[in-house]
């Protein structure tokens, strides 16, 4: 658990200051007096209060934390549930026009998941993995993936290998799962770093069936 030791006016504002730091709220922190401090006569001879405070919630209540106050910071209204199972931590937000917080293919939602991850593993100090999830975004993206695995198979089988789009690890991965056991079709991936996609080609021992032109 982590510890940090924060001064204050007060003992309120020295807690208030340590939640501040650690990005989570009051309820999140255990608090130890190491100095109560004093006002002084006339503000001649006044002390700061000081405090250790230890951060005692779980990491999945830890990210609960963390995500709704960075909502807030950013000024998006929305509700946030967290699933924690083992390891992993899913955090979903749902609500109204949060489009922004997925942007283009999901560039935005990775950097927040990351952040979010970041400050969970900081805070926390427990080796876990954050799933960010808005509005169902991820669901429908692997299935729309899925779907697209499965239609460039149909199309690699009739007419040769073909290279798809520039992905991330994680959309590269879910074309490869897709496809691992299908009998007419290999995966790998070609390129680097934002270039690398993915290339799906015809089994070494098998041909692109001779059907013709593609009707697309």
């Amino acid at each position: 658990m982590r510890q940090v030791d924060t001064s204050g006016r007060t003992v309120e504002e020295a807690v208030d200051r340590a939640a501040s730091e650690l990005g989570v709220d009051r309820e999140d922190l255990e608090v130890e007096i190491l100095d109560p401090g004093t006002r002084g006569m006339l503000g001649l001879g006044a002390r700061e209060a000081r405090v250790r405070v230890t951060l005692t919630g779980n990491p999945g209540a830890l990210a609960h934390t963390v995500m709704a106050r960075l909502l807030q910071e950013m000024g998006f209204p929305g509700a946030v549930r967290v699933h924690q199972q083992e390891d992993v931590i899913s955090v979903q937000v749902s609500g109204e026009n949060l489009g922004a917080l997925i942007g283009r293919r999901g560039a935005t939602l990775d950097a927040l998941q990351l952040l979010v991850g970041l400050m969970v593993a900081r805070q926390a100090r427990v080796k876990t993995r954050v799933v960010v999830d808005v509005e169902g975004y991820r669901a429908r993206r692997q299935l729309a993936l899925e779907e697209l695995a499965r239609r460039t198979a149909e199309r690699v089988a009739r007419d040769g290998e073909v290279e798809l789009e520039p992905m991330d690890p994680a959309e590269r991965r879910i074309i490869h799962t897709t496809l691992a056991d299908h009998p007419q079709v290999i995966t790998f991936s070609r390129g680097e770093g934002a270039a690398r996609h993915v290339v799906v080609a015809p089994k070494p021992s098998v041909s692109p069936a001779e059907t013709g032109p593609s009707d697309e």
